[in-house]
């Protein structure tokens, strides 16, 4: 019986092997390549005769957005834009990638797969375009044309560019408004010195940023806060905070909303005896239940009074 299931084994085992099969080759370097590189010069720099010799008269190009191919007036025309509008464009091989060329066998087809990073500014709404760009350039019967092109990149980072060449609305912005009032009574909390009447204007949850004291994206928890409010408070008093211009509710069209207000504060070294006044922009995060969920702050101690 082992015998038996040996040999089933070895034969099963000789049939999964059978079942690979080549269909082609790949290539580091080939005559393909050449094209594709004259394609991409030419692409950047706006030479739409050139293109015209590169690419096969009935040229398809397909996009991650679209289900229907383009044509060649695709390539001409967003070449001519690129290279009028885009500064300083290239495309550029990722790191150390490098293309290869697969020779399929069984169907008689040539392409050219790409692994690159197209970079470049544009000169009208100043976005920056950073991006990588995978693709696929497919060679005619001859291999000195490209009949097909499939481009891989950041569609969301185009449209991003494009939206920008208009006006759009993203929220509106309050002069008065209830989440105002919230953060003036924030303020009137701490006037009174009392740190559990002003930790009960903010969650258990906030976060704090103290921009010019801080790492980016380096927050600092409630208790965080508090603790580096109370060494101060050791030191200096409190004497008043003042409205400077108004608060403004910035209402995104997504979630949320941030109240940016201007506040003259007042503190006294309770030593020296001495005071000054600090102008602070502080920035405000609202949740939709109204919560301040963050806030943002510039605070230069160098300031305080000696």
């Amino acid at each position: 019986m082992k015998k038996i299931l040996l040999v089933l084994t070895v034969l099963f085992s000789f049939s999964v092997f059978a079942q690979k099969q080549t269909n082609g080759k790949i290539y580091i370097e080939h005559p393909a390549i050449d094209v594709v590189n004259q394609f991409n010069e030419a692409y950047i720099s706006g030479d739409l005769d050139k293109l015209k010799e590169l690419v096969t008269d009935d040229v398809k190009v397909w996009r991650l957005r679209n289900r229907k191919s383009n044509d060649i007036s695709w390539i001409l025309g967003t070449s001519n834009y690129l290279s009028k509008n885009i500064i300083d464009l290239e495309i550029k091989h990722y790191g150390g990638s490098y293309p290869d060329v697969l020779e399929y066998k069984q169907d008689g087809v040539v392409d050219v797969k790409t692994y690159e990073w197209l970079t470049g500014y544009d000169k009208n709404t100043g976005l920056d375009l950073n991006m990588p760009r995978y693709a696929t350039y497919r060679m005619n019967s001859k291999g000195d044309k490209v009949t097909a092109l499939w481009i891989n990149d950041d569609e969301s980072l185009w449209q991003k560019n494009w939206d920008a060449y208009e006006t759009n609305e993203n929220g509106v912005i309050y002069k008065d408004h209830p989440l105002v009032s919230k953060v003036r009574l924030l303020y009137q909390s701490y006037k009174t010195g009392d740190v559990e009447k002003i930790k009960a204007n903010y969650t258990e949850n906030t976060i704090f940023y103290d921009v010019m004291n801080s790492g980016i994206d380096e927050f600092k928890t409630l208790e965080e806060e508090f603790a580096q409010f109370d060494q101060y408070m050791e030191i200096f008093e409190l004497v008043d905070i003042s409205e400077s211009g108004y608060p403004d509710v910035l209402d995104y069209s997504g979630d949320g909303a941030v109240v940016i207000s201007w506040a003259d504060f007042t503190f006294r070294n309770k030593k020296s005896g001495n005071t000054k006044t600090i102008s602070q922009h502080i920035q405000h995060w609202f949740n939709e239940e109204g919560e301040i969920v963050r806030e943002d702050y510039y605070f230069n101690p160098a300031q305080l009074p000696q």
